[in-house]
């Protein structure tokens, strides 16, 4: 009986730990949380200045008043840089109105920039046909910058044995007001596709 009673208090025990673990159940990944927890508390993003592809220093705040995508990548990443930056690719065709009406801008930012010059980040942009005047990369300007960044956007990177890196893949955006608001994983363009269209024309009516 004793056995019974204590096997009933583990799982009752570990069914509560998952429930307040999990946020009442609702977020099942440390990622679904991250989501969850920016989506339901946005946070003012900081006026980091970071040095872009034409080595200018240049800060978010600079696009205020915009809807901001950014994702993280490093140069010579061989996988999921390659598929956020192609997701940026169609983003900048599907919004290409939204972009010259100055709704819209991305940005690109490297986890690597001891390596990630700013000629290599030009040459990024190139491969994916970036329009420069809407589409930016940047590096951070110093590893401790690099680390509050990441911090930040609570982006996981970690070391490989093969000189790259094993990191958390999404695309982040910041609202007008420099917030970020949500948070979408690499595999839902569609559904960033979906958000970002909503949020516009909702920015665009009230500032009619």
């Amino acid at each position: 009986m004793r056995t019974f009673l204590a096997t009933i208090f583990i799982v009752i025990t570990g069914l509560l730990i998952l429930w307040v673990s999990t946020d009442g159940g609702r977020a099942f990944t440390v990622e679904e949380a991250r989501r969850l927890e920016v989506r339901e508390n946005p946070r003012s993003v900081p006026n980091w200045r970071l040095q872009n592809q034409d080595s200018e220093l240049v800060s978010l705040h600079d696009w205020h008043g915009q809807f901001i995508v950014i994702d993280f990548i490093y140069t010579s990443c061989p996988s999921v840089c390659l598929i956020l930056s192609s997701g940026l690719r169609s983003l900048q065709n599907d919004f290409a109105a939204q972009l010259e009406k100055n709704n819209l801008r991305f940005l690109s930012i490297s986890f690597d920039p001891e390596n990630d010059t700013p000629q290599r980040l030009k040459e990024h942009l190139s491969h994916f046909s970036a329009n420069l005047k809407y589409w930016m990369a940047a590096r951070p300007t110093s590893l401790s910058q690099k680390e509050i960044i990441l911090d930040f956007f609570k982006v996981i990177v970690i070391p490989d044995e093969y000189g790259g890196y094993t990191h958390s893949a999404g695309y982040h955006v910041i609202d007008p007001e420099s917030r970020l608001v949500a948070i979408f994983g690499v595999e839902q363009l569609n559904e960033l596709k979906e958000y970002l269209t909503q949020v516009i024309n909702k920015e665009n009516v009230h500032q009619d």
